[in-house]
């Protein structure tokens, strides 16, 4: 297997789009303005349900909304599956929302306000909760990791199958389990100390805060720090002796493919 050098990686990553920026330029290119139209109002349905859970007071219309707006994002990916704007439908995360707030609907439109009320302390629990379910489930039963679906509409079948893509993928897929995990324990503690009345408005700011960070901690982490560590001497230096087997392979079997030659 020939030696990967720090421009031979930057070119990898780049290519894969694991810089994010630069990918979505490159991407929306190429794209017909109905599809760019398609995805800028998927972005902004994306996180619709979460926000409209934080904003909205009234706790029946609170997660009647966000269901609304869950079930209008997933529709919405579906008719851009079809125009060709992306190759996954459905998408883990709009299973997860839809099938939350939908669950979430169900329960605040047939039990009592005062049972509803002890239920909405907990409203994170069940949306972060079912990220991690839905990620663990997919992976588990399905073969089917997280960070994969935003990786295939950014690189060629072909170079997902990369070791290097692959790692990414993997330790991506692992830290957002995790990471949604905790996001869920930290919404438990916090609804259990409100609903028990033993929670002030100090410590479940505190929480909230903590909960929150993890969020944006992991997105950080998967989107810049961690290919950032991939392209330095260190991160060259642990893909390739961690992964030469597999990368001797891979080139074998794709000899011609530009990352062969890099």
């Amino acid at each position: 297997m020939s030696e990967f050098t720090a421009s031979a990686h930057e070119a990898l990553l780049h290519e894969a789009l694991f810089e994010e920026g630069v990918a979505k330029q490159k991407t929306a290119e190429k794209k017909p303005m109905s599809n760019q139209i398609m995805s800028f109002l998927l972005t902004c349905l994306g996180w619709s349900p979460l926000v409209l859970s934080s904003a909205v007071k009234n706790q029946r219309a609170m997660v009647t909304g966000a269901a609304g707006a869950a079930l209008l994002s997933f529709c919405l990916s579906g008719i851009y599956y079809k125009m060709g704007g992306t190759k996954v439908w459905p998408k883990i995360m709009d299973i997860s929302f839809l099938s939350t707030f939908g669950i979430l609907t169900i329960l605040a439109w047939s039990l009592p306000a005062d049972t509803l009320r002890n239920i909405i302390p907990f409203l994170d629990v069940f949306i972060f909760g079912g990220f991690a379910l839905s990620i663990g489930v997919a992976w588990a039963c399905f073969k089917l990791r997280f960070m994969e679906q935003f990786m295939l509409d950014y690189v060629s079948d072909v170079e997902l199958s990369h070791p290097t893509t692959q790692h990414l993928i993997l330790k991506g897929t692992q830290m957002y389990l995790i990471g949604f995990t905790l996001m869920a324990v930290i919404a438990a503690v916090n609804g259990a100390l409100s609903i028990t009345g033993n929670n002030t408005n100090t410590l479940r700011i505190i929480l909230i805060v903590v909960e929150y960070s993890i969020l944006g901690i992991m997105m950080t982490i998967s989107f810049w720090l961690y290919p950032a560590y991939i392209t330095s001497e260190k991160g060259m230096k642990m893909i390739s002796e961690k992964y030469s087997d597999e990368c001797a392979a891979w080139e074998a079997a794709n000899p011609d493919h530009e990352w062969s030659k890099l």
